[in-house]
């Protein structure tokens, strides 16, 4: 078809059409439910996202610390399984968690930082301009909400924390100066000055400084049943990590800890039976066990969890003892090991992400029979359903099965992660924005399960297929289309400017750079642009302004690629009313295309960059003859009301179109065939009658199961889960 005539059908249809109203009066009856979180907030509880340290009470309570919690919770106190307290005051006006933890009978002390909002906040709380600071902030165990102040004592004049934080590095915003490391005793607190290259010992009481000495980039502390030091050190010389043995006054001991050469430690402790415990980030994934002889050296023993951790035998499985990423262990009196896991590991230096989702478990240590465990597995990230299987739910990198039989939060299991650093460290997503997987898409085609995501700003489409028999439930990096260059020089290879696609042509998961294509017919960047995948695999690309390209799928090759080519795409010009396309959605079995956008009513400015802007039309016979609108929605848009009222995310099931709306916690419901409003669904009781922005393009997804239920998932950031909606009509 020619553009002219597309355009001209276009405007003679929207000039015969009224833009449908778009305010759904009725809230619908469903029931809300969620997934990822051993928590649904209703209870006032919520499992942090991405532990990065933990500080074992002899009673068994788990105390956490993370760089950033969407709500807060930052620091926080768990126990049989249960959440117990949030300390607060670690979460803006410059506030952030951070890398360390530990308690003694009478205080918690958590490593943090404290900036200045990009030089918007100014005052004695604050650092002066272009500055940050790292330091510690002490807690009342009584209380962990309470800072418990001392002379020298700085920040948080506002709030229950006032000059309870101890300034231990000031330095330039961009500089990684936090604390990896902290260990207490009844009477001194010893702490890994990362940046500084020392162990520096404080009193614990009055918090003032008694001696320290240098040590090569220290991370984590044990204090010995002998009060010397087990200390992991060398964090920031690649290949050159150990643990060290100090005396209390930091005289090198024998007995230094001979580990394997494939070691990554991330945390030490002592075991009751007084065996030493470091955390292996390493391929092995596993918790290295040392006995102590009485010639004062130190000899391995049995290892604890089974080797490779989740990625042995059946690939990414999870299960008890199939460790992934442990940033923390720990002991009670009673002889139980707690180990806290973000699927990732220590947060790398200079990042401010900080894993992918908390697992927090507590074991026997003599039987290794687990006694409990929670998770806070989704953070900027959303959820699909298998095609094959709408029992079967992807998230970026989780698998997650439920069961609709179970009550509400409780019809999810946690059965698998697919993503793969140790065999697959060319995982695009491994190298594009936060690190992550998020916005996945399930397509099945010709039988086969092919994974697509998008990332948080959808510049760029991951693709990703599955091989049982080699990769267990892995998803293995297939493809890669760019919109623009990756920054920071990954891969090599691409080019300098403009968009390119990469497929694994030899089927090792790795991105060679004679793997990668550029496109040769435009040698531009698209920019700011959505894709869409359909159920037959053909890639649907919005350009903000240029209308809709579609990349046909051309077949697979031997490995099971799917195949794509800039030279195959054809393009659809913009169609009326809009003048800015945000969010496509193609259903191919009927030819029907959803786009919504904005239009000369309402323009797209670039304060509302992320949404999906305020019409939203049906359009039929968009490849096999004359594209003919049916109808256009208005959806809700108010920016001038506190909050705003914007759409975010558009997804569209069986009879129906779910829009998501970004600031208030809200989705709407229209009827695929007319248009008409239906209703609206809004968080219930059990998930605290709230959830968060949604942040990312496709934070929203529906299913109608074959009982004609629609199963509506949600990115909810707030409470590291995804919130679940299911409606009967």
């Amino acid at each position: 078809m020619k553009v002219s005539s597309f355009l001209a059908a276009s405007v003679l249809v929207w000039q015969s059409l009224l833009p449908v109203a778009s305010h759904a009066q009725s809230q619908l009856n469903y029931t809300t439910s969620w997934i990822g979180n051993s928590f649904g907030f209703g209870d006032g509880k919520w499992v942090q996202q991405d532990v990065e340290a933990i500080s074992v009470a002899p009673d068994g309570t788990v105390y956490t610390n993370a760089p950033w919690d969407e709500s807060g919770s930052e620091i926080a106190a768990y126990r049989n399984g249960d959440k117990l307290a949030v300390a607060g005051s670690t979460h803006g006006w410059g506030n952030t968690g951070g890398d360390a933890i530990a308690t003694n009978q009478t205080y918690l002390y958590a490593a943090m930082s404290i900036g200045n909002g990009k030089n918007g906040l100014v005052g004695a709380d604050y650092p002066p301009r272009d500055q940050t600071w790292f330091g510690i902030t002490r807690r009342s165990l009584a209380n962990i909400a309470a800072g418990v102040p001392f002379a020298g004592g700085i920040g948080n004049s506002a709030n229950a924390t006032k000059n309870s934080f101890l300034l231990l590095n000031a330095v330039p915003t961009g500089t990684d100066a936090g604390i990896r490391g902290l260990a207490a005793t009844s009477t001194e607190l010893y702490v890994a000055d990362t940046y500084g290259n020392r162990i520096v010992v404080l009193d614990a009481q009055t918090m003032q400084p008694l001696r320290s000495w240098s040590v090569t980039s220290p991370g984590r502390i044990a204090i010995d049943t002998d009060s010397t030091l087990w200390v992991i050190q060398g964090l920031r010389s690649p290949g050159g990590m150990g643990v060290a043995h100090y005396s209390a006054n930091g005289a090198l001991l024998s007995g230094t800890l001979a580990l394997p050469a494939s070691a990554i430690p991330t945390d030490v402790a002592i075991a009751p039976s007084g065996q030493i415990l470091v955390a292996d980030n390493g391929p092995m994934q596993q918790i290295l066990v040392f006995n102590k002889l009485a010639s004062g050296q130190t000899q391995q023993d049995v290892s604890i969890g089974t080797l490779s951790g989740i990625f042995h035998a059946t690939k990414g499985e999870t299960g008890p003892m199939r460790l992934n990423g442990v940033t923390g262990i720990g002991f009670d009196q009673s002889n139980n090991l707690y180990i806290a896991q973000n699927n990732f590991g220590p947060r790398p230096f200079g990042s401010g992400y900080t894993g992918d989702g908390t697992v927090l478990e507590s074991y026997a240590f003599g039987t290794r029979s687990l006694n409990w465990h929670l998770h806070g597995l989704t953070f900027v990230d959303s959820a699909a359903f298998d095609p094959g299987s709408p029992s079967d739910v992807y998230t970026g990198s989780k698998h997650f099965t439920l069961d609709y039989s179970r009550p509400p939060g409780q019809e999810w299991s946690y059965k698998a992660y697919t993503m793969n650093r140790f065999d697959y460290p060319d995982d695009p997503s491994l190298h594009l924005p936060r690190n992550v997987r998020g916005s996945p898409m399930l397509r099945r085609i010709n039988g086969n399960l092919y994974l697509y995501t998008l990332d948080m700003n959808a510049h760029y489409l991951a693709v990703y297929r599955f091989n049982p028999a080699t990769d267990g439930e892995v998803a293995i990096p297939s493809g890669l289309l760019a919109q623009n260059p990756v920054p920071g020089g990954w891969p090599a290879g691409q080019p300098t400017y403009g968009e390119w696609m990469w497929r694994d042509i030899n089927g090792d998961g790795h991105v060679d750079a004679s793997e990668i294509t550029g496109n040769p017919s435009t040698g531009s960047t698209v920019g700011n642009g959505f894709y869409w995948v359909d159920t037959h695999g053909n890639i649907w690309q919005a350009t903000p302004v240029s209308g809709i390209r579609e990349m046909p799928l051309q077949g697979f090759d031997p490995v099971g690629n799917p195949i794509y080519q800039y030279s195959a795409s054809k393009m659809f010009p913009m169609p009326q009313p809009f003048t800015r396309i945000a969010r496509i959605v193609y259903i191919a079995r009927t030819d029907t295309m959803y786009i919504s956008g904005f239009t000369a009513a309402v323009p797209w400015d670039s304060a509302h960059w992320k949404e999906a802007g305020p019409v939203l039309a049906r359009y039929d016979n968009w490849t096999s003859g004359t594209p003919s609108m049916q109808y256009a929605i208005s959806l809700p848009w108010s920016t001038q009301t506190a909050p705003q009222v914007t759409p975010v995310g558009v997804a569209v099931a069986g009879n129906y179109i779910f829009v998501a709306e970004l600031y208030t916690p809200k989705v709407d419901v229209y009827d695929a065939r007319t248009g008409q409003p239906v209703g609206y669904m809004t968080p219930g009781a059990n998930v605290g009658n709230t959830s968060g922005w949604v942040d990312i393009y496709l934070g929203i997804s529906a299913v109608q199961r074959a009982n004609g239920e629609y199963v509506v998932a949600l990115e909810d950031d707030a409470r590291a889960k995804i919130l679940m909606y299911r409606w009967t009509p």
